[in-house]
């Protein structure tokens, strides 16, 4: 729950608590690395004063008279006495927070030791007749490696019963070498745990007070980083709200400057767009509000769609008009011309088998009627856009019509130079059309291809399908089209071979359309062109 409360946060609260959180770890992990090393540095300046003391008292006591007072093992011994004296007047001579006493080296058993002399009790010097003290855990660590090492050792700083120590422990030896006792320097700690709270707390408060301030700091910084931020956002939703009028006033070199130059740059050009659209919706008759101030951006983009759903529909008509024209002229002209044309061909024919005629003159005879028939195919190709659309559409095998088709233009091509046709076909593929139609469409296609490939070359038929379509796809290696000229393919009248009308591909177009396929054109002017034809597929069911 919080994770997602989190992720809904606006983006400059969720850098101000990123960059808040992060800065708090750091302050709080230095103040902790402050507070340890601080801690450590005196607790390790008040052990090594122990050490210092406790050599130096050791050094102060006989060992000669330790090892007599042990021998004799009575307080009330001379040597007691003495050895007694000797501690407190060391004591006497040094600070109240030190403490000094000797423990004979061998434990009693267990954590029971057994003291020689007692240094102080209730502030004042006297000798405790070899009493035993039942040692802590941190004593006794630290006593049993001074016995083992034979050396100077001490403990950390520890509590008991009677307050907060450091206890450093110095062997007694005697003239042999053998431990007989160990010096003790107990150090009273309680001025150093006391500095530790003071300083602990010192820092604490310093902690809040530093932290206060540094999110005072960050969220004032961030709130100035964040304001062009900010401005992005209200002009964002001024342009969702309809407002393309909205300028942003971000004009530092920054990367945010950047972006606002840009933004204001949409904006400018969203405003003409829509003052186009306004205008359009004019022409076409419509008086619409104001688009650019009172609508919504999704509004605005909706009344933008209906806008090129008219001028589609409008060119569709104006297309559809213009093929209607078209075609009432070419069914009015096209009987009118072919009768006159029949009895110019039969008269030529008698001509041409007159045997007086020489080689010349037939030759003339031949080419008028080679022109005869060419202006009669474009006549049937006029009747064609004039023809209406009553052929059935029935279920068409693709690929055996593409062989078929492959088939009958391999002659065409052989009468080409250096011109091959290569198939690739996969099998069962069914479209919904009309057979006819379709070996028209594809004979005019691969014939443009070879008659483009005008040093010979090669061109490729494939027969394959897509979810919705069964494609043949026609490439070749000619000359290419550059965009402007396939954008112009299809229109009337318009084609790139020198004797062409270019009705043959507009029926091609007309036909695919009246299938309710397409034509896709991919072209490179200099390497060749690829026609995709896409024809519905037969459905099982159907």
């Amino acid at each position: 729950m919080t994770k997602d409360k989190v992720k809904e946060l606006p983006l400059y609260r969720k850098v101000l608590l990123f960059s808040f959180m992060i800065t708090f770890l750091v302050v709080v992990s230095t103040a902790g690395m402050v507070f340890f090393f601080q801690s450590n540095q005196m607790e390790e300046q008040l052990i090594e004063r122990a050490k210092g003391i406790a050599v130096l008292w050791k050094d102060s006591i006989p060992s000669s008279l330790v090892q007599e007072v042990i021998k004799q093992h009575d307080e009330d011994a001379p040597a007691a006495i003495k050895l007694n004296e000797l501690i407190v007047d060391l004591l006497e001579k040094n600070s109240k927070y030190f403490d000094g006493y000797i423990v004979i080296a061998k434990k009693i058993k267990g954590n029971e030791l057994s003291f020689i002399t007692m240094s102080r009790k209730d502030g004042k010097g006297t000798l405790d007749s070899f009493s035993t003290y039942f040692a802590g855990k941190e004593f006794l660590a630290a006593f049993n490696r001074s016995v083992k090492e034979k050396g100077l050792t001490s403990s950390r700083i520890y509590h008991d019963a009677e307050g907060t120590w450091v206890t450093a422990f110095k062997p007694i030896e005697d003239n042999n070498g053998k431990q007989i006792a160990v010096f003790v320097v107990n150090v009273d700690a309680a001025k150093v745990e006391a500095f530790k709270k003071k300083t602990g707390t010192f820092l604490l408060v310093a902690l809040i007070l530093i932290t206060a301030f540094v999110y005072l700091i960050m969220r004032w910084g961030l709130k100035k980083v964040f304001e062009p931020v900010q401005e992005i956002i209200s002009g964002i939703n001024a342009v969702s709200a309809g407002d393309f009028n909205m300028k942003l006033q971000i004009s530092d070199e920054s990367d945010l400057g950047q972006i606002g130059e840009k933004f204001n740059h949409m904006t400018s050009q969203l405003s003409i767009l829509f003052d186009r659209l306004s205008d359009t919706y004019k022409e076409f008759g419509s008086h619409p509000s104001d688009l650019c101030g009172s609508r919504s951006f999704e509004e605005a983009i909706g009344e933008m769609e209906k806008v090129i759903e008219k001028s589609r529909l409008q060119k569709e008509l104006q297309r559809a008009e213009k093929m209607n024209a078209i075609g009432q002229l070419a069914a009015s002209v096209a009987h009118e011309i072919r009768n006159p044309m029949t009895v110019v061909r039969g008269f030529l024919q008698l001509f041409y088998a007159k045997d007086h005629l020489t080689s010349e003159e037939k030759t003339y005879i031949n080419l008028m009627i080679e022109e005869l028939n060419r202006a009669e195919m474009i006549i049937n190709d006029y009747l064609s856009l004039a023809k209406p659309d009553f052929e059935e559409i029935t279920k068409v095998n693709a690929g055996t019509l593409a062989s078929n088709v492959m088939d009958l233009m391999n002659t065409f091509a052989l009468m080409s130079k250096n011109i091959s046709l290569e198939k690739q076909i996969e099998p069962d593929i069914f479209v919904k059309g009309n057979e006819s139609e379709l070996k028209q469409v594809l004979i005019n296609i691969v014939k443009n291809g070879i008659e483009s490939m005008r040093g010979g070359g090669l061109l490729t038929l494939k027969v394959y399908k897509t979810p919705h379509y069964g494609v043949f796809e026609i490439n070749d290696t000619g000359v290419g089209m550059s965009f402007e000229e396939v954008q112009r393919l299809g229109t009337a009248f318009y084609s790139l071979k020198e004797k062409g009308t270019g009705i043959g591909m507009m029926v091609c177009y007309q036909l695919v359309e009246r299938l309710k396929g397409r034509v896709e054109v991919l072209s490179i002017k200099g390497e060749g062109t690829t026609f995709k034809i896409h024809i519905p597929l037969w459905e099982g069911g159907e």
